[in-house]
């Protein structure tokens, strides 16, 4: 947000939003590693014990769109879920990052949405069936700078479904902060500029929900953080489902 300004300070040129299409802020990392079950809210929902390191999974660069482009449910799926997270996209390559020092890799934050076929991801017990299907990773409205968000810590995160809010959760409520995702993360791979970390989501996803909603063509989902804004997609449904 912070570039954008300054783009239009020194040109002087400006564009409506109405009048411009805002792409994915990252459209082809080489790395998106998630984290399940990292908020108390989420654990404390389903009954289950933090656990006492990080559960990883990928999605694929294909799954990732932008702010306004539509979710897509696949024909292979009858329950696709929203997951509204905040996303950390890495500023400069590092390896055995310490946590202390693990905000200064960070390009910048985003909204995301972890969309999920719950019914393919639990067909094994490896998740990543479910979670790296096409349309499944919305990143953006825009990409907040670490100067804009100092403290990931503090963010409220709310995720609206056709105009209900169904997530309201501060990140504050994170098992594992986004210093030690970093840390831990880097110790197994090296993190490159680019790279894309989702940090989990906390209680409200569909499928816990009495009876569990899953989306349906037609549906809005909206994720909302502070200091970062509104991403926001309509829901379709894939030809022949």
């Amino acid at each position: 947000m912070a570039a954008a300004r300054a783009v239009a300070e020194a040109t002087g040129q400006s564009d409506s939003l109405a009048d411009v299409r805002l792409l994915a802020p990252i459209s082809r990392p080489g790395k998106v590693v998630c984290v399940g079950l990292n908020y108390r809210s989420h654990l404390a929902e389903i009954g289950e014990p933090a656990q006492q390191y990080p559960i990883l999974f990928h999605k694929a660069a294909t799954s990732i769109i932008g702010n306004g482009e539509a979710i897509v449910l696949p024909r292979i799926s009858k329950q696709v879920d929203f997951e509204g997270e905040l996303a950390v996209v890495i500023g400069r390559r590092g390896k055995y990052i310490s946590e202390p020092y693990a905000l200064s890799y960070v390009g910048g934050y985003t909204c995301a949405n972890d969309v999920s076929a719950h019914d393919l991801e639990f067909r094994t017990s490896q998740w990543t069936s479910g979670k790296m299907l096409d349309t499944f990773c919305r990143l953006g409205p825009v990409l907040a700078t670490p100067e804009e968000i100092p403290d990931p810590s503090l963010l409220r995160l709310k995720t609206i479904v056709n105009g209900e809010t169904v997530q309201n959760e501060y990140t504050s409520d994170m098992i594992f902060s986004v210093p030690f995702l970093i840390s831990c993360i880097s110790s197994l791979a090296t993190l490159e500029p680019g790279d894309v970390i989702l940090t989990g989501t906390p209680a409200g996803i569909g499928c816990n929900r009495k009876p569990p909603k899953f989306l349906e063509p037609g549906d809005r989902i909206a994720v909302e953080i502070d200091g970062i804004g509104a991403l926001s997609n309509p829901v379709v449904a894939e030809a022949g489902r």
